[in-house]
């Protein structure tokens, strides 16, 4: 006789922020089967990698990148002098070049180290009539070195076009095998003051030291922005 045993798993991350005040679970994956042979199995040939996932473009979209932060706000700070603007406007910049490498129209609300005000970056959003309003962050737990991970939020009363699009952008990442928080409601201004569809990522933790070599190498950047991109496409291609 074969004997099945059913396994699921839920995990409940708990959010440092002060800000956020629920989260948004992600759905249970189907129910795994295990099943014991009743004879000795034979050798089984190694996985085949899965195919690359081809370039999806994105025509006729318009995205406004905001890198938070700039000029004489830094940001969230980690050790050896990082800092949260620097951080951010790296991996926005490449998020804009391969957003409009795709085909779509890019806002970016800054290019350089500089100040601007959160009314002016929910305003943009508004102005462009933007189908996507998408602002890059860095998180922080001085309290708790442990906390670590990627994350997204949304407002608490957010859109279900928001929605999705946080969805699709912690799926992309996730699926590269970095590690997610999951998806968070909050009260932030530039996701609140405007009626666009809108999501704010927090890349990692600089107060994490995991975390903080990832976001200190070019490498992890470039390829958190590609992922961060292919959410994107993920979700205009729904």
């Amino acid at each position: 006789m074969k004997k099945r045993l059913l396994l699921s798993a839920i995990l409940l991350p708990v959010m440092v922020s002060c800000e956020h005040s629920g989260r948004i679970i992600d759905p249970l994956p189907p129910p795994v089967v295990f099943v014991e042979p009743s004879a000795p199995a034979s050798p089984r040939p190694a996985p085949t990698p899965p195919a690359p996932r081809s370039v999806r473009p994105i025509r006729g979209a318009t995205i406004v990148v905001d890198p938070g932060h700039g000029g004489k706000d830094t940001g969230a700070l980690g050790r050896g002098g990082m800092n949260e603007k620097e951080i951010v406007l790296s991996v926005g910049l490449q998020v804009a070049r391969q957003l409009e490498a795709r085909g779509a129209t890019v806002i970016t609300t800054r290019t350089t180290d500089r100040f601007i005000e959160l009314s002016d970056r929910a305003a943009i959003a508004q102005r462009s009539r933007a189908d996507l309003f998408v602002s890059i962050h860095a998180d922080a737990a001085p309290n708790n070195h442990n906390a670590s991970g990627f994350s997204v939020h949304i407002y608490n009363r957010a859109s279900l076009q928001s929605q999705k699009a946080a969805y699709a952008i912690l799926n992309a990442v996730k699926r590269a095998g970095i590690e997610t928080r999951g998806i968070y409601r909050g009260n932030f201004y530039v996701l609140r003051e405007h009626s666009r569809p809108a999501v704010l990522i927090e890349c990692g933790f600089l107060t994490n030291a995991g975390d903080r070599r990832l976001l200190n190498d070019p490498a992890h950047r470039q390829r958190l922005a590609s992922l961060i991109v292919e959410g994107i496409a993920d979700y205009f291609g729904q």
